[in-house]
């Protein structure tokens, strides 16, 4: 077996970091869009091919992050970040799933949102992904 090296781990989590970034600069003109129409109770006046819309790049984001999740688990960890890689990828989880569960609150067909799960969803996402910027941080820390 390869012995895990940082040459090795620093690329798959950069990789991670940056389809992460970039993702949630995508998806977040819609997210707030959504958000303001859930604030607004004007879910039911969007336009159907926008709500629409949303809900597929919700589920492209989602499908992407959990690509993310398969990246993280078969890293070759370096030894001395295996705690810390294990507390990423727990936050890194829980944060995708915090997303499927804002995809799944939408409901295309009568074009509504269920508001307790969505923020919810949104609540866990905040709190997952404060916990994976202080993991990647944490990692950084060790490796300079």
């Amino acid at each position: 077996m390869k012995k895990a090296t940082m040459a090795t781990y620093m690329p798959v989590l950069s990789k991670v970091i940056e389809s992460t970034e970039k993702m949630g600069e995508e998806l977040n003109p819609s997210f707030e869009k959504l958000r303001k129409a859930i604030d607004d109770d004007a879910v039911a006046k969007m336009v159907p091919a926008e709500f629409n819309d949303i809900q597929m790049e919700f589920t492209d984001g989602t499908e992407q992050y959990q690509q993310n999740v398969q990246l993280l688990k078969k890293a070759n960890v370096p030894a001395r970040l295996i705690g810390r890689h294990r507390n990423l990828l727990a936050a890194y989880e829980s944060y995708t799933n915090g997303c499927a569960a804002m995809t799944a609150s939408l409901n295309v067909a009568d074009q509504t949102v269920d508001v307790d799960a969505f923020n919810a969803a949104e609540k866990v996402q905040e709190t997952e992904m404060e916990r994976v910027s202080n993991d990647v941080q944490r990692i950084m820390n060790m490796v300079m």
